[in-house]
């Protein structure tokens, strides 16, 4: 009996062992391992990741460099734009003066926010805002931003024309019209000077004559 419990209890340790062996086995399987490389391996795992490194730095250095250009040409263009629309203003203010005209324009036509119920550009060159609720806006052209210069520039050129024709109709009229005052007086200043000039002739003939006469007298 003694001999039986013995082996029994043997098997039971082998048992043990066995399972034991088993789970760490299975612990060891489910373990990660880093992949093994060899040193050349490495190296060049390295050498890539740098070299991509330095590309994307390049890349980086490229676009901060092209937006250092884009930056100042756009600073150079918008000081441009703020001389040209200052002095283009400048130049429609005499025009709208000399002219003496003021132009209604359609308020969806200006990029404006708020409810704008009627816009006018008088000529003084100042756009003025006519808000519905009755509150009344006005301001230089050339303070406005430039999308609103030009959207008033597009609707008031084809009318400024037309009004640069009209004031030219006028004109070229009173300039007829001088031209034709002239020549009269010019044929009226002729008639009166030729006609004084003959008589003044007619008058030195008759002194000559009376003189001749009166030496021819004296002599006899």
């Amino acid at each position: 009996m003694e001999n039986g419990n013995a082996k029994t209890g043997g098997n039971a340790d082998s048992e043990v062992d066995v399972g034991k062996v088993q789970e760490e086995a299975t612990d060891e399987a489910y373990f990660f391992h880093p992949l093994e490389v060899s040193e050349g391996e490495e190296t060049r795992n390295i050498e890539e990741i740098e070299k991509h490194k330095a590309d994307l730095e390049q890349k980086l250095q490229e676009l901060l460099r092209s937006i250092s250009e884009e930056t100042m040409q756009l600073s150079e263009f918008l000081m441009e734009e703020d001389r040209l629309i200052k002095e283009l203003c400048n130049s429609l203010k005499q025009v709208l003066k000399k002219l003496k005209v003021s132009f209604y324009i359609p308020p969806r036509e200006i990029p404006i926010r708020g409810k704008v119920k009627k816009v006018i550009l008088n000529d003084e060159c100042h756009l003025i805002l006519v808000y519905e609720k009755g509150e009344v806006h006005s301001a230089f052209l050339a303070e406005y931003s430039p999308e609103i210069v030009m959207a008033t520039l597009l609707v008031i050129m084809p009318e400024l024309a037309e009004a640069l024709m009209l004031y030219r109709k006028r004109i070229s009229t009173r300039v007829n019209l001088f031209g034709r005052i002239k020549k009269e007086l010019k044929n009226i200043v002729k008639a009166i000077v030729g006609s004084q000039e003959n008589t003044e002739a007619e008058k030195g003939s008759m002194d000559a004559v009376k003189n001749a006469l009166n030496t021819g007298g004296q002599s006899a």
